[in-house]
């Protein structure tokens, strides 16, 4: 036990100390003693009090703080070992009304009441959030906003989206094992399609534009190709009907080209078609140009889709030539 030396003074029975209505009534409790002679009942009661409440208070700071409390005029230790004292008897105080650190909000009663007085409203009382509960959008479906992906967005297995709703969403089809994917635009009550734009790289300008509209109408503002080569159209032409050029039919992807030149050559040379055959070279044939001697020819033979060779049996004949592929 830790040892306190301040002690009571004239605690005793029959302790020579004054009455406590007389020491109130005494004129000394204001004023002090003057001169005069010194009663020893009135000095050991204000002797008594003092000591009293200091051995009180020196017996707390012991008890509380486990250190010896000593009269030997070290005032640092006695501050510190009262300030040790306090903070050990306010610790030792602590019950259920008081919220302890140490439990880390353990020690709360009832969790979801105390969730609630946070004015967190009815979010703070679950102990998970589904995507509904904070407005997202979940995987098996949702809506995200007005303008949003309407619901549910992704589909599988030949869903559909409600009647009468206006958006667009992806969707696969399956069946017996098989299946296809597809971009739906759901018309609604509108005019439904699809806009593919670019835009020049300080998206302020649009460059180019395909749409599809709700009738499955195809249109673009360039040129349509096929396997890298011009689709020719009547607003979409390849090339004008003159000396070189080539047509495409749409219908079966025949491809007639022709051209000429003015200086053929005795030896075998090459020569590029307009545009190469995506599939086929079938054959090229020419003639001469007119007024030639009908002892000459041009033969012309097929080398690959892109290149034909030519050979004339005399150098510096022109001649056209006409070539077939698909």
């Amino acid at each position: 036990m830790a040892k306190n030396d301040f002690k009571p003074f004239a605690t005793g029975e029959s302790a020579n100390v004054l009455s406590q209505a007389d020491y109130e009534a005494l004129d000394a409790t204001a004023n002090g003693f003057q001169t005069g002679i010194a009663r020893s009942e009135q000095l050991n009661k204000v002797w008594r009090q003092a000591s009293t409440i200091a051995s009180v208070v020196a017996s707390f700071m012991a008890d509380k703080s486990g250190n010896d409390v000593l009269d030997d005029g070290d005032t640092a230790a006695l501050q510190a070992t009262l300030l040790k004292a306090l903070l050990n008897n306010a610790t030792a105080q602590l019950d259920g009304r008081y919220l302890q650190t140490g439990k880390n909000l353990a020690d709360v009663n009832n969790v979801a009441q105390a969730r609630g007085n946070l004015g967190l409203g009815s979010l703070a009382l679950k102990n998970g959030l589904s995507a509904a509960d904070v407005g997202a959008f979940p995987a098996e479906g949702g809506t995200v906003g007005s303008n949003g992906i309407k619901a549910p967005g992704i589909f599988v297995n030949n869903h559909t989206m409600p009647g009468n709703s206006q958006g667009m969403y992806m969707q696969w089809n399956e069946s017996n094992g098989t299946g296809e994917g597809a971009l739906v635009c759901n018309r609604g009550s509108g005019s439904g399609g699809f806009v593919l734009r670019t835009v020049n790289s300080d998206n302020s300008v649009e460059t180019g534009r395909i749409t599809i509209s709700g009738n499955g109408d195809l249109n673009t503002s360039r040129y349509l190709t096929e396997m890298g080569q011009r689709v020719f159209g009547p607003n979409n032409p390849s090339t004008q009907f003159s000396g070189a050029g080539w047509f495409k039919d749409i219908s079966t992807g025949f491809i007639i080209q022709w051209g000429s030149t003015s200086n053929g050559s005795s030896n075998v040379e090459n020569h590029n078609f307009n545009i190469s055959f995506p599939r086929a070279a079938l054959a090229v044939i020419g003639s001469l140009g007119t007024d030639q001697d009908l002892g000459r020819v041009v033969y012309l033979q097929v080398a690959n889709n892109s290149v034909f060779s030519s050979r004339t049996t005399t150098n510096s004949l022109g001649f056209h030539w006409i070539a077939l592929g698909y």
